[in-house]
């Protein structure tokens, strides 16, 4: 037995804690980093795979409509043509940035692939998704966005769909995402054919039982 037996103890005890929570630390931070776009800095793909059941499950639960929208960027490859790729990225942080600040924090926003985005808006109906994606689109308009002292004029197009929970549909969350999605996509390529910047409003998705 020596007199700092206890403190060296202590220390020990101490330094092996320090290196568990180091670990769990560096394993959230690499897991939050997998699930987010490095480009825009919002969710990517994965999160929304994950979110969009979860969201699902809890509009079953309370009876209450989740919306969809797939926004597309117009024309973007001339964009990338035009200006370069650099002024392409920049393009769609930048608009990333604007969407994201027309919805609510408990709203879900991901980049879904290029320059295509999905959001999912919670506790949302059909007409309050139309009046959200058209104040979104509104926002891009009148985005001034300048790359290399160059103005670059960007719109959107986007679609829109509902999930109305109904009792009498027993259909797994992850069919029902999937036709979630497709309805919003959709009316996206339906807003793409009649012009782009414009919103096309899918209404309630068609959730049917299977068999």
């Amino acid at each position: 037995f020596t007199h700092t037996m206890a403190t060296d103890f202590i220390q020990h005890i101490a330094s092996v804690i320090c290196i568990c929570l180091e670990n769990n630390i560096n394993f959230e931070t690499m897991r939050r980093t997998s699930l987010v776009d490095p480009l825009t800095g919002v969710n990517n793909r994965r999160f929304l795979e994950q979110r969009i059941e979860e969201e699902l499950d809890r509009s079953q639960r309370t009876r209450e409509p989740l919306s969809c929208l797939f926004l597309d960027i117009d024309f973007f490859k001339r964009i990338n043509d035009g200006y370069g790729h650099q002024a392409g990225d920049y393009v769609l942080a930048q608009v990333a940035g604007v969407i994201k600040k027309q919805l609510r924090s408990n709203d879900v926003l991901s980049r879904y692939g290029g320059e295509e985005f999905v959001a999912l808006l919670s506790q949302s109906d059909d007409k309050t998704a139309g009046e959200i994606a058209e104040r979104i689109r509104l926002s891009i308009t009148s985005l001034q966005i300048e790359y290399g002292y160059q103005p670059i004029p960007v719109t959107i197009s986007i679609g829109a769909a509902t999930f109305q929970p109904n009792q009498a549909i027993k259909k797994p969350v992850a069919d029902i995402a999937v036709q979630l999605i497709q309805t919003a996509d959709a009316a996206l390529y339906e807003a793409k054919r009649n012009g782009r910047n414009r919103v096309e409003n899918g209404g309630v998705a068609p959730i049917c039982n299977s068999g």
